[in-house]
């Protein structure tokens, strides 16, 4: 049993660490350090590995906290692997499908992409609240 918490807990506690650093130093470091166009296709190229990495570790903790018998973190680990799953594999492509249309000023398409980019930011700062909660669990 030990060694399944020890599993969630550094699945969960590197998971947190990486979406922190990725949304609170990397991201705002490239965009001060590179032109906007070259910023936000770095940052663009990164989003399929990052949510990969949110699937990854959050199926992992999930799993060994459903085993641990530990109910209510490893469904909030679950709904984060599954709610980046969604992100990487839907919202990403279709805010890339929007992307030019935007840049040629179709309003339409501006006013989808802004709405489909502030959804993912909320959802990936509610990932990042789950991993917390779920990272308190070990502290507490």
């Amino acid at each position: 049993m030990m060694m399944l918490h020890a599993i969630a807990l550094y699945a969960t506690g590197i998971l947190l660490g990486a979406m922190l650093f990725f949304s609170f130093a990397l991201t705002p470091m490239v965009f001060i350090k590179l032109e906007a166009a070259v910023a936000a296709t770095f940052v663009r190229a990164l989003f399929p590995l990052y949510y990969l990495i949110i699937i990854v570790l959050g199926a992992a903790a999930a799993l060994t906290l459903a085993v641990a018998e530990r109910p209510i973190p490893a469904s909030l680990m679950a709904l984060t692997a599954a709610f980046a799953v969604m992100t990487r594999q839907l919202l990403i492509p279709r805010l890339d499908a929007l992307r030019p249309l935007k840049e040629a000023n179709d309003e339409t398409a501006t006013r989808q992409f802004k709405a489909l980019h502030r959804f993912s930011v909320i959802v990936n700062v509610a990932q990042m609240i789950a991993v917390a909660a779920v990272l308190s669990i070990f502290v507490l």
